[in-house]
């Protein structure tokens, strides 16, 4: 059996997903590609073909049938959904920024070194930096952590995304500890 693209896994998911027995009836959209009847997703001509080399789905020799999953497609999708839900669990499972770890600690200290610093969106990804452009930067969740334990504390100075931080009593105190 060849290797199956990451394209090709998703679409034979997604085929065993709506094969109750008629099949699946894909249209043709254009520029070699197909729709899905049930999510409207496209996949392209590509996509089809190891699935059919491998007897994974099979339409009979008509273009235009439906596309059934054969039994070996079947036992595949649903190995292919367990190792997707999986992957899926694996990736929502990363913790949440913590205020007392390395990136938190540092950026306390640098908002430490100035009084009361203006802080500013970089506006492109979700991160805030410390008095100036080429300041200390961390993303918005390091902020969010450090404000939530009570190290620092932020005040909004203008309508237009300006914020005044300063360190709290607690953070100073965390900044003592090692």
């Amino acid at each position: 059996m060849t290797e199956l693209s990451p394209a090709s896994q998703k679409l034979l998911r997604e085929i065993a997903k709506y094969d109750s027995g008629a099949g699946v009836q894909f249209r043709y959209a254009s520029r070699g590609r197909y729709s899905h009847p049930n999510t409207l997703a496209c996949y392209n001509r590509a996509s089809f073909f190891p699935l059919y080399q491998c007897g994974l789905v099979d339409d009979g020799g008509n273009d235009s049938a439906p596309v059934r999953v054969t039994e070996a497609g079947r036992e595949l999708a649903v190995e292919l959904e367990e190792k997707h839900k999986a992957e899926q669990a694996r990736k929502k499972a990363r913790p949440k920024p913590s205020a007392d770890g390395a990136t938190a600690l540092r950026l306390l200290r640098e908002i430490a070194k100035h009084e009361q610093p203006l802080v500013y969106d970089d506006g492109l990804r979700r991160v805030w930096r410390v008095a100036s452009r080429d300041g200390h930067r961390a993303s918005i969740g390091i902020w969010v952590a450090l404000e939530k334990a009570g190290y620092i504390r932020t005040d909004r100075v203008s309508s237009i995304g300006g914020l005044r931080v300063t360190v709290t009593d607690a953070g100073r105190k965390r900044l003592t500890r090692p």
